[in-house]
C-alpha cells in the first residue's frame, strides 16, 4: 500500500542474495535490500528475476517509480518487501513464491562484487560484535 507523509518507510536490511532465497519463507513483509544479475524481464506483468552466487528470486517492480531501464546481464539493487506466499500485489494477484516486491531499483553495474561480498562479511562481523 502507499505509504503516508508522516510514517517512516524501513531502510531494508542489507542481505545477500542466496541467504535471502533460503530464509524468505520466514522473512514475510520484512524490509529488505539486496543485489544481482537480472535473468529475466517481463513488461507485461512487472516482473523481473535476479540471479547470484546459485540463488534466484522472482522480484515484482510494479510499485517502482519510473525504475532505471532492465537490461538482461545487468547488476541491480533492489529494496523492498518479502512476500514469503507470493500471493498478493502484482497485476496477476501473485507470485505464486517468495518474491520480493520492490520499491526501488537501480542498475549497480562496475560494483566490485567480490570487495562488496567482503564489505558484507565485514559489516555484518562488525554489527555480530556490538549488536
Amino acid at each position: 500500500g502507499k505509504v503516508a507523509m508522516d510514517e517512516t518507510v524501513p531502510h531494508g536490511e542489507i542481505i545477500h542474495l542466496p541467504e535471502l532465497v533460503k530464509a524468505a519463507g520466514d522473512m514475510h513483509d520484512r524490509s529488505v535490500r539486496t543485489i544481482g544479475r537480472l535473468v529475466s524481464y517481463d513488461a507485461a506483468t512487472a516482473r523481473a528475476t535476479i540471479a547470484l552466487d546459485g540463488a534466484s528470486i522472482l522480484v515484482d517492480v510494479a510499485n517502482v517509480p519510473s525504475p532505471d531501464p532492465h537490461r538482461i546481464d545487468s547488476l541491480y539493487q533492489y529494496i523492498g518487501e518479502i512476500d514469503a506466499a507470493g500471493g498478493g500485489g502484482g497485476g496477476d494477484g501473485g507470485c505464486g513464491a517468495p518474491c520480493l516486491r520492490a520499491r526501488v531499483a537501480r542498475c549497480v553495474d562496475g560494483l566490485d562484487l567480490k570487495l562488496y561480498a567482503a564489505a558484507l562479511r565485514e559489516r555484518n562481523r562488525f554489527l555480530g560484535n556490538n549488536a
